[in-house]
């Protein structure tokens, strides 16, 4: 009986130690995902790409523009 009690605690202490470990590889990987993630956010505010969406104020004043002076096709 003694025996069996001894194994069953062994198997136990091996699953704790086997779960602190995984835990800590998986921390490891979570905060090296995060400074990736904060690498690409740093690196998509730094830079303003030409063929960005053009801004909603910008729209509005080259669509009073426009209606101010509609467009005349040529004859």
């Amino acid at each position: 009986m003694k025996l069996i009690a001894l194994l069953l605690f062994i198997m136990i202490v091996l699953t704790l130690i086997n779960g602190l470990v995984f835990m800590k590889k998986l921390i490891k990987l979570q905060k090296e995902n995060n400074n990736l993630l904060k690498e690409i956010a740093n690196k998509n505010n730094d830079t303003k790409d030409e063929n960005a969406p053009m801004p909603h104020t910008e729209l509005e004043k080259y669509k009073t523009q426009f209606m101010q002076n509609p467009y005349q096709p040529p004859k």
